[in-house]
């Protein structure tokens, strides 16, 4: 069904024409403000200006409008009007939003003036909040009201709704359509746009009480579907830009900067750490260099690097470019120095498991399986998780290392065997049986599987392998 009239909510308003841009407000005192304050150009897509008014401020956001579609779209109904429009609708509805004060149209673009609100985003609180619960509760009412007044927002992520004084505000409004009608996918879509950045913080029983607060436990099923192409989307997406110039990334001549990397890894060579037929490893004063033969994984893992930056996820080592392969040299990442920071866990557990009390390997134990729920929560998986690519920060912290075996997924039970097995085969036999076992179960605790088949089948196939190493001083290989 389409979309039915917000009807007609503008008040007696006023036109003024200030370089260049038509301005509709209710109050002329904000004339002033306008005439005075440099107002964004949206060169960028949407930018925005925060203004004294009164006694409080104004936020003036800008729409930017491209070809000859934007053109006729910015004549016919422009995102700034509309916004103004669809603000004033929401809050004839009780829906607490940014108050609209006006609107302006430009030849290519428009702008809506909202009063500003001194709120936090939903993602950000939810994220430093200890009380989940009261926060899903405000919540799902919430979203329960938008469905009542067939409210769909169209880009509903947890940065469009702020928190202000423990209520919630709903922002960014110009994709908002009021639906004649609200079907199940339009459910699916407020719920599972704004779920998709908290989701993997939230255990079983804080899901299920999330749908029974909104009132509708069965559509739980289509709603995590949902998240899964949105985030696939996603993710996708910003591989596909990993090679050009984005808010992400910095191009300089056959270089890709990560953004603020640019006076990054100017150091001198130290030494060649390794070099086999897929990779060279270089280190430098002040950054590790590794040279791939193969482009299709030199490729992969620059975008991987690329999804967790825009993740803001500390996995892996920071990357600062990548170098694409030129005339006769092949293609590069440039990344942090890990060097004196800490070591791979196989040789970590090499130099220090005799030495541990028991009560400090239980705590090692906890810290790692934290860290890979933590990963696998997010969707994160390593194709090769042998215990050299997981490294180990003396303060505690743990990493993974080659990033280009990284896979954004879920952890599916053939993987999680894999995984296992590459782990167990891959840590010195001395790490005794209590010690494995104990990882096994943490680890899979809040996973919904036959443990005990995977158990089975993790020991069978590890007793049919060699234990192979890297020592604290060399390669070790060992029967079981």
């Amino acid at each position: 069904m389409g979309a039915k009239s917000c009807g007609d909510y503008r008040k007696p308003m006023k036109s003024y024409k200030i370089q260049g841009i038509e301005w509709f407000v209710e109050d002329e005192g904000l004339i002033p403000v306008l005439r005075n304050v440099v107002i964004p150009d949206g060169s960028h897509g949407r930018s925005y200006v925060i203004a004294d008014y009164n006694d409080s401020q104004i936020f003036i956001k800008s729409f930017k409008e491209k070809g000859l579609p934007g053109f006729i779209r910015n004549r016919i109904s422009s995102r700034g009007k509309r916004e103004y429009r669809l603000g004033n609708f929401l809050l004839s509805r009780s829906i607490k939003t940014a108050k609209p004060l006006g609107y302006g149209v430009s030849r290519m673009g428009s702008y809506i003036i909202q009063k500003w609100i001194e709120g936090r985003s939903l993602l950000t609180v939810f994220k430093e909040s200890e009380h989940h619960s009261e926060l899903l509760e405000m919540l799902a009412v919430f979203l329960k009201i938008l469905k009542m007044h067939h409210v769909r927002h169209n880009d509903l992520h947890s940065d469009n709704i702020l928190v202000c004084d423990e209520q919630l505000y709903l922002i960014d409004l110009h994709k908002t359509r009021i639906k004649a009608s609200f079907t199940l996918l339009d459910e699916a879509s407020n719920l599972s746009h704004v779920l998709v950045n908290i989701y993997s913080y939230l255990d079983s029983d804080e899901k299920s009480a999330f749908f029974a607060s909104y009132g509708n436990t069965g559509i739980q099923g289509l709603v995590e579907q949902e998240m899964d192409r949105l985030a696939n989307r996603w993710i996708r997406k910003k591989k596909e830009r990993a090679f050009q110039e984005t808010s992400m990334i910095a191009v300089r001549g056959n270089r890709f900067y990560i953004t603020g990397m640019e006076s990054k890894a100017v150091g001198g060579l130290q030494r060649v750490i390794k070099v086999d037929r897929k990779i060279r490893v270089e280190q430098y004063t002040d950054h590790i260099r590794k040279t791939y033969a193969s482009r299709h994984r030199l490729e992969r893992a620059w975008r991987n690097h690329v999804v967790l930056a825009y993740m803001n996820l500390s996995i892996a080592p920071t990357a600062f470019y990548v170098e694409r392969p030129g005339d006769g040299s092949m293609g590069s990442i440039t990344m942090e120095n890990l060097q004196g920071k800490g070591q791979e866990l196989d040789r970590y557990l090499d130099g220090k498991y005799d030495t541990m009390a028991t009560h400090e390997r239980r705590r090692f134990i906890a810290r790692l399986t934290d860290f890979l729920l933590m990963i696998t929560r997010k969707k994160i998986i390593h194709k090769d998780m042998k215990a050299c690519n997981v490294f180990v920060f003396h303060e505690g912290g743990f990493m993974l290392l080659d990033v280009e075996d990284i896979r954004f997924r879920a952890l599916d039970e053939e993987s999680l065997k894999r995984m296992l097995i590459q782990l167990n085969t891959t840590i010195p036999r001395r790490v005794s049986t209590g010690d494995r076992i104990r990882f096994f179960l943490q680890f899979t605790s809040p996973m919904k599987l036959d443990k005990k088949a995977i158990f089975s089948a993790v020991v069978r196939e590890s007793m049919k392998r060699e234990i192979v190493y890297e020592g604290v001083d060399r390669l070790k290989r060992e029967d079981w």
